[in-house]
């Protein structure tokens, strides 16, 4: 039943209900007023109204042959003017309340454009082929907008909106709204709005090419061919692609992690699926798929056929179902050194790596294929006994074929069964043949590692075929009665319990020997290994080549370490009781430490007879009380009292043996070492030691503790090292000499002259020296801005004191520190010269010539204090940026200058006519006088700067310029003859 109703407010208000339906037809209003037309006339820019109430409606907008618009078919009566095509631009349905249905149906032809309004309830709306606008608004809602560049609004709710045919636009809105997009839509503009929202796209049955790639916050999806459209997406979590039939190819960008989710599925046909950043799911469907995961942590279910799932650097965790099919997981490292496990997890299959700490879960595989590129990397393949994998490749060399130059490792691992193995290999390629997967290396280099594991049985490893330049071989035979037979390389061989057959050959091996009386045997061409003698008593045969070699053999805890210099060469030794060393020919230094808490009681030395070079061996005692006899016996020479008996053969007199006593309150007597059967060295290391020197020139260092050094005949060295304390030193017969190594901070080191012996003083720990019958001083002070004083040595045995001012030992460069070197003349009239520069200077004309090296310039000082009497200081060939401090003292002094760039300093000049101290010039460059010198002269703080030209100056303290006369400066080649005390030196003609 319809009733009309007419409004002052409205043209022409047409209300019909059909239930709570009501539809409203306006007109244009007619000019001059209200009309009261029910159509206006030829008019066609009408609206069509359609309101629902609150309950559950269902509105069908829909036309006759004849263009007349039918709401419900006609059952919706619309009272006045009927609607038409013609007379209707807008149609407008409004759903309210309810679950409601508005359709827009062009069977019979299009419609006009129309505005749907859901309303609140699930509602949905469909358009036509017109620039409809959908607003689903409250609830969950369904949007169908059909033909025409249609708006879509999905309002508050879980919504569903498809654009359909046209370039339309569509905002979810509020809610976890859905997009979807199917074959023969075009492109189309999804703006999910707030809530969790996905965008679907459907492929055809066809071969179809996808591309996804982020647009700034935006996502843009693009069908690339055929017949091209793309998607611009934005505030869309999740999109889901349904390539269907067809060889489809979908590429999804990096970029696309922080936006959006992938669910890609290839469907039916050989496809590419290439995901993104994300954490995708990737479905391949049936066909022969390749699959690539991307960065984030992806699930791929490759379903029927030969599919391969490619994983590149920067990719995340996976997981892979190979499902029907043989499949293959082609995994690719990078350029950095990393650590591959592949391992069974149940029937599953476990492959880990270390970088970025990658776990990918692998089933229904049968092939997995490693590439590692560059770096130093580690794969493990662990016994895949129950996996589906029956071939492991691994790939070795970079993209291109180009050497890593990394040291690459591969173990594989056998059964706790009698596994019988055999390792081939040449070239750059390995194969392990034996066990439940078959293992190949490719790209291997001589550096790179090969570990074979067969855990228990009584196993038979062979690996005689692998060269040296394939890769280095490791061996673990388990336990039982094992047959190893290694590499021609660098090899690890665990013999286990048992009687084991071990033959490392070449490279660096390591030998676990077990159980028995085993023997390791080490030739030159062999590389660095690592021998556990184990049960039994066990022998290391160490031979040395005609080169020169340095051979060391050390405690490392209750293991033992020889090294050997040449090939670097680095033997680890556990429960092997005795070490046999024959050097050979060569310039050999073989070093034995403490053998303590070691297996180690004997060692054997051979130097090789007369082979005319100079070999070295050097003993170290423990660090507890020893009392060490040093004594040749018969042609050798033999060190008893340690917990190793070191006996030497072989020896010349040019070889030299070095003992360090260690700890303790230790007792060292040579007496017994025949002076002309080697050269002798002894370190008294920590405590209180008495050292015994032999007949011939030998070298002693107390070490830390109060040292009695007894040096005995020869031309002695005695060294002091910082951490050594107060010794005393008796040089006795020939030419001994004291060193005294400094460290790297400011010390105050002091030499005098304690009646007939030397004192010599340290501040840092408060170390005093008492030294007798002692030649030569020799002072390192290294870093730190330190002080030395040497005073007037007259009456001492002491001759020469040389300064080593360099930061390191053995180096020319300075500390940087402030020292400072004071020199200390004698009570009489002295002549001293001080010449050099600051890398090199001299200062003599004392009891004990001075020298200073290696000094930092215009930096460290030297002061000459040469005490009473009236002295000359002649620094005429002093250069170089250095600085000199004289202190004449009493008397008349005189300092000589020179041209070079020196910094002169005289502290007590005393100045003035009549008065004696002299400032001899001569020595510089060009006419100099004293109005010459009056005009390089200034004040400066109380004293007199005087510029000498070339960098050269001359600090007088305490006297001003106009206190100067010409008296106190030698201008020409004749210095009038004064008054002298008898026996002063006259400064005269040059």
């Amino acid at each position: 039943m319809a009733t009309a109703i007419r409004t002052a407010s409205f043209d022409d208000l047409l209300l019909a209900d059909n239930g709570q339906i009501t539809a409203t037809h306006r007109t244009a209003a007619a000019s001059g007023g209200v009309s009261t037309q029910a159509v206006g006339g030829s008019s066609s820019n009408g609206t069509l109204s359609v309101t629902g109430d609150n309950l559950d409606n269902s509105v069908a907008v829909s036309r006759n042959a004849a263009g007349q618009i039918l709401v419900n078919g006609g059952a919706v009566d619309i009272a006045g003017t009927t609607p038409t095509v013609a007379n209707t631009s807008l149609i407008q349905a409004f759903g309210l309340g309810g679950n409601d249905v508005i359709t827009l149906s062009e069977t019979n032809g299009a419609l006009p454009r129309a505005n749907l309004f859901g309303g609140a309830g699930n509602d949905v709306l469909t358009g036509g082929s017109g620039g409809d606008m959908l607003f689903g608004q409250a609830d969950n809602d369904t949007l169908l907008g059909k033909g025409g560049a249609d708006f879509l609004f999905g309002g508050e709710g879980n919504d569903v909106l498809t654009g359909g045919d046209g370039d339309d636009q569509m905002f979810g809105e509020s809610g976890d709204d859905r997009f979807i997009w199917n074959p023969g839509d075009d492109t189309d503009l999804a703006e999910g709005g707030a809530g969790i929202d996905t965008l679907e796209v459907n492929g055809g049955n066809g071969a179809e090419t996808f591309t996804i790639v982020p647009n700034g916050t935006r996502v843009r999806f693009d069908r690339v061919n055929p017949a091209p459209f793309s998607v611009d997406a934005g505030t869309i979590e999740q999109i889901v692609v349904n390539a269907n039939g067809g060889d489809d190819v979908i590429t999804a960008s990096n970029g696309l992690a922080a936006l959006v989710q992938l669910t890609i599925d290839g469907g039916a046909g050989n496809d590419t699926i290439i995901s993104g950043d994300g954490a995708d799911l990737l479905l391949g469907g049936d066909g022969n798929d390749s699959i690539t995961g991307g960065r984030g942590n992806d699930t791929a279910l490759m379903g029927a056929g030969n599919d391969g799932f490619a994983w590149n650097p920067g990719d995340g965790s996976d997981t892979v179902e190979g499902q029907d099919g043989s499949d293959t997981l082609v995994f690719n490292g990078s350029n950095a050194s990393e650590t591959l496990d592949i391992s069974a997890n149940g029937s599953r299959t476990r492959l880990t790596r270390n970088v970025a700490a990658i776990v990918m879960d692998l089933n229904d595989v049968e092939t997995i294929a490693l590439q590692t590129l560059g770096g130093a990397d580690i794969i493990n393949v662990n016994d895949l006994s129950g996996t589906d994998v029956t071939t492991v490749n691994i790939g070795l060399t970079p993209v291109g074929g180009v050497a890593d130059q990394q040291i690459d490792r591969v173990t594989v691992a056998g059964t706790n069964g009698e596994d019988v193995v055999e390792v081939f290999g040449a070239g750059g390629s390995l194969a392990v043949v034996g066990l439940h997967a078959m293992v190949n290396v490719s790209g291997s280099e001589g550096q790179d590692q090969l570990q074979i594991s067969t855990l228990g049985g009584n196993d038979i490893i062979v690996a005689t075929t692998v060269t040296a330049t394939t890769a280095a071989l490791s061996i673990d035979a388990g336990a039982g009665d094992d047959i190893v037979l290694g590499s021609q390389g660098a090899d690890v061989i665990f013999g286990g319990d048992g009687n084991d057959i071990v033959d490392g050959n070449q490279g660096n091996d390591v030998a676990f020997l077990g159980a028995g009386n085993d023997r390791f045997m080490w030739n030159p061409g062999e590389g660095s290994d690592t021998v556990e003698g184990q049960d039994g008593t066990d022998t290391l045969q160490f031979g040395g080549s005609a080169a020169s070699e340095n051979i060391s053999l050390s405690a490392n805890g209750a293991r033992a370490r020889l090294f050997r210099d040449v090939a670097n060469i680095t033997m680890d030794l556990n429960q092997v009781e005795r070490v046999e060393i024959n050097a050979l020919n060569g310039a050999d230094t073989v070093n034995v430490g403490d053998m303590s808490g070691t297996g180690v009681n004997q060692v054997a030395i051979n130097l090789g007879n007369a082979d005319g070079a100079a070999d070295t061996v050097n003993l170290s005692a423990s660090n507890g009380a020893e009392s060490l006899v040093v004594q040749t016996v018969g042609s050798g020479h033999q060190v008893s009292g340690a917990a190793a008996e070191v006996r030497v053969s072989g020896a010349e007199a040019t070889d030299t043996l070095r003992i360090n006593a260690g700890g303790g309150n230790d007792v060292v007597d040579a007496s017994s070492f025949s002076a002309n059967a080697m050269r002798l060295e002894i370190n008294g290391g920590l405590g209180d030691d008495v050292i015994i020197g032999s007949s011939g020139s030998d070298t002693v260092t107390g070490g830390d503790g109060n040292d009695l050094a007894l040096l005995s005949d020869g031309n002695d060295t005695f060294t002091w090292n910082p951490g050594d304390d107060n010794d005393t030193v008796e040089g006795q017969g020939g030419s001994d000499t004291l060193r005294l190594n400094g460290s790297n901070v400011g010390e105050t080191i002091a030499i005098s002259a304690n009646g007939g012996r030397v004192r010599l003083t340290r501040d840092v720990a408060a170390v005093t020296m008492d030294l007798n019958d002692m030649e030569r001083v020799d002072i390192r002070t290294l870093g730190g801005a330190d002080n030395i004083t040497i005073g007037d040595l007259s009456g001492t045995d002491v001759t020469q004191v040389n300064l080593e001012l360099a930061s390191t030992v053995g180096g020319v460069a300075g500390d940087g520190q402030a020292d400072s070197v004071r020199v200390e003349g004698t009570s009489g009239s002295d002549i001293i010269q001080v010449a050099g520069t600051a890398s090199f200077r001299t200062v003599t004309g004392l009891s004990a010539e001075v020298t200073l090296a290696h000094g930092d310039a215009l930096l460290d000082g030297l002061v000459i204090a040469s005490g009473a009497g009236n002295d000359t200081l002649d620094a005429r060939n002093l250069a170089g940026d250095t600085r000199l401090h004289f202190q004449g003292g009493a008397g008349n002094d005189t300092l000589q200058v020179g041209s070079g760039d020196v910094e002169y300093r005289f502290s007590d000049f005393q100045a003035g006519v009549g008065v004696s101290d002299r400032i001899d010039l001569r020595g510089l460059t060009g006419t100099v006088d004293f109005q010459w010198l009056l005009s390089h002269a200034q004040n400066v703080s109380g004293s007199t700067l005087i510029d000498l030209g070339n960098g050269g100056h001359l600090q007088l303290d305490g006297v001003s310029v106009a206190g100067l006369s010409a008296d106190d400066f030698v201008f020409d080649a004749v210095l009038q003859p004064t008054a002298v005390e008898p026996g002063s030196s006259f400064v005269g003609s040059a």
